[in-house]
């Protein structure tokens, strides 16, 4: 859903696990990965964070979609038989509320489409699934109810990355990764950088360094466009610091 909203006509590839889109990417198999990066109730998608700390891959868009989880079952099957529910981690953490006052098991799958057609074809009628609407019509299934997350306002941040850095007209987001020195106030400084010179910081989130013990590095999504002469001096200043990665400048989709 997600890449049909950026693309027009895409050629799709579909993959098992987040690390198989960047791979695919990576080695040139596809021009352009799709991946869910945070949800407005569930948070960051932290595997995805790992991943661009792993691959050298950049962000060229992003997509903010209402997502609407449903519990699907076979035809036939009412929600008062449910006794096991299967579906993404992400959209069992979305949908936390309804399962925990439901009492019913819950089975993590590698994506909420193969959950739904696990149901379709286990002929069970004590096992739902919980997907998309169109993946009830995709394997035959019936919706038991479209309010099953914790809350309607319900949206994933999507992004796109691609191999190569690709910077269009209108990007008004940039998106780095740094590590600040083990001083006092050397994170402030960082901050302190966009401050001075009004630039909105929209997100900061850490992430451990792989094999320093309590060590972090920091994800930064700021609100500024890379045409902007302060924006400019920032990212000249930061790549003076112990660690940075430019990871992309893009745009925003709705």
């Amino acid at each position: 859903m997600a890449c049909t909203k950026m693309f027009a006509l895409p050629q799709i590839m579909y993959f098992g696990r987040f690390d198989g889109v960047f791979r695919a990417v990576e080695t040139g198999m596809c021009r352009y990965g799709i991946l869910p990066i945070e949800n407005s109730s569930a948070g960051s998608v932290t595997e995805v964070y790992d991943l661009m700390e792993k691959y050298n891959c950049k962000i060229v868009r992003s997509l903010k979609l209402k997502v609407e989880h449903c519990l699907l079952a076979r035809p036939g099957v009412k929600q008062a038989d449910i006794k096991e529910v299967v579906a993404h981690e992400q959209a069992l953490n979305q949908c936390g509320d309804f399962l925990k006052s439901s009492g019913v098991k819950v089975t993590v799958f590698d994506n909420n489409a193969r959950a739904a057609q696990y149901v379709a074809e286990s002929g069970r009628t004590d096992l739902a699934a919980i997907a998309s609407a169109g993946c009830a019509d995709l394997y035959g299934l019936e919706i038991l109810s479209n309010r099953v997350a914790n809350t309607d306002h319900n949206y994933t941040r999507f992004i796109c990355i691609s191999r190569n850095l690709e910077i269009y007209d209108g990007s008004n987001k940039i998106t780095f990764v740094a590590s600040a020195s083990h001083r006092p106030g050397s994170l402030y400084s960082l901050i302190a950088k966009f401050a001075t010179r009004g630039l909105n910081i929209c997100k900061l989130e850490s992430r451990p360094i792989p094999g320093k013990d309590f060590e972090f590095r920091f994800y930064f999504d700021v609100e500024a466009s890379v045409q902007d002469p302060d924006t400019q001096t920032v990212l000249s200043q930061l790549e003076k610091e112990d660690f940075f990665t430019f990871l992309g400048a893009y745009g925003e989709v709705f």
